[in-house]
């Protein structure tokens, strides 16, 4: 059979077209590990590429940072400074009591004048001068307790003030020798007004110097134990000052000393002392206070209560839980108040709402509510979220205002 001529000419050229397509793209090389499927080995080169490249910008970050930042000092080890004993240079019951009268004045005169920088440059020319030296100071020291109203002065104006400290941070052997000395001196007449300065003050140098001065902590420490065994009535000075030493005193004389006590003033100062030991004797003495004078020292008794709601010492709980339950609504009431004085979390909702339900006279709720807004708000919405709760009409109004 004899093909029609247009179909002859339409396959020649077709066949033409192959042919320089052949002769424009010559064969392809032989396919790549991906065109094969080797998937692995592509994968591999990957990871060592990224591999290389992370290394180089470690690299590159430490150089950069090298060349910015110092290296670091060698360490050095902190220094251990010796003891220093000032107790050979207490010994004196008196005052040496031998400078001679022009020199004494001349120090009260700079005293007198309010010349701060010139009682600094006197006091340490006498610390320079050694035993001597210590003895115009002592004798200065006396001169002034002989003289209150100087002496309250002198304590009382900042310039002033710096001129008796100033020694105390550029010679503070010196200074504690001097302190030491003049305590140990004056231990008969404890009310001066500069050993009232230095129950305030030698704390402070002590702490700083923890372990330091062990004479001179010694003493002070001794001599408040034998000062509110004697009945002194400076207990918050001298409880402040065996805190910053870290000294406690003996429970029993705290609990003879608070069931002595008459005036709020007493009770605030060996309550607070009671707080600051925060151990499971300061709970038995807190926990008895309340307990025998709930109707005699109110006040005193609101503050024990709180004293305790801010103590973690074991047997805090029980007592609040033993207060919580009785039937008494004086007790009940202050001891609510005084477990919600401190912030505490929503689980304590539901406690709240049993004593806004209890027989307590609604001016008490009012005051308790109140208390809420104040330091636990969290726990006052708990309650009004759940108000319908609140069996009163008159306290769920009064929460929801």
């Amino acid at each position: 059979m004899v093909e029609k001529p247009d179909r002859s000419r339409a396959l020649f050229s077709a066949g033409i077209l192959a042919l320089a397509l052949v002769a424009a793209f010559p064969a392809a090389p032989v396919p790549s590990a991906r065109a094969r499927g080797d998937v692995a080995g592509e994968l591999q080169e990957l990871k060592d590429r990224i591999r290389s490249l992370e290394e180089a910008i470690v690299a590159e970050q430490a150089k950069r940072a090298a060349a910015v930042s110092p290296p670091p000092p060698p360490a050095v080890e902190e220094e251990v400074r010796e003891s220093f004993h000032t107790g050979p240079w207490a010994q004196a019951e008196e005052p040496p009591g031998s400078t001679p009268k022009e020199t004494i004045d001349g120090l009260l005169a700079l005293a007198v004048k309010g010349d701060g920088s010139g009682l600094v440059a006197a006091i340490q020319k006498q610390l320079a001068a050694g035993d001597k030296g210590h003895e115009v100071l002592q004798d200065f020291l006396h001169a002034l307790d002989k003289n209150p109203s100087l002496a309250k002065r002198l304590v009382g104006r900042y310039d002033l003030a710096f001129a008796l400290l100033h020694p105390a941070m550029l010679q503070e052997e010196g200074w504690a020798r001097l302190a030491h000395s003049y305590l140990s001196a004056t231990r008969k007449t404890t009310r001066t007004v500069l050993r009232g300065y230095l129950y305030s003050f030698l704390p402070v140098f002590l702490e700083f110097h923890r372990g330091r001065f062990p004479d001179l902590e010694e003493a002070l420490t001794a001599e408040i134990l034998q000062l509110v065994q004697a009945g002194d009535k400076r207990l918050r000075l001298l409880f402040t000052a065996a805190e910053s030493l870290g000294y406690f005193l003996p429970i029993d004389l705290i609990e003879k000393r608070l069931a002595q006590a008459t005036d709020f003033q007493a009770h605030s100062a060996l309550l607070l002392h009671l707080g600051a030991r925060d151990d499971k004797d300061a709970v038995r003495v807190l926990k008895h206070f309340v307990s025998q004078n709930m109707r005699r020292y109110g006040g005193a008794v609101s503050q024990a209560l709180v004293t305790l709601a801010k103590m973690s010492a074991p047997g805090v709980e029980q007592v609040f839980r033993e207060l919580t339950w009785t039937k008494d609504a004086l007790t009940y009431s202050k001891a609510i108040r005084a477990y919600f004085a401190i912030p505490r979390h929503a689980g304590f909702a539901p406690e709240a709402r049993r004593y806004l339900n209890s027989r307590v006279s609604f001016p008490e709720k009012k005051l308790f509510i109140n208390q809420l807004r104040r330091v636990n708000p969290g726990i006052l919405d708990e309650l009004r979220q759940l108000a319908e709760q609140i069996t009163s009409d008159e306290v769920r109004e009064f929460l929801l205002k």
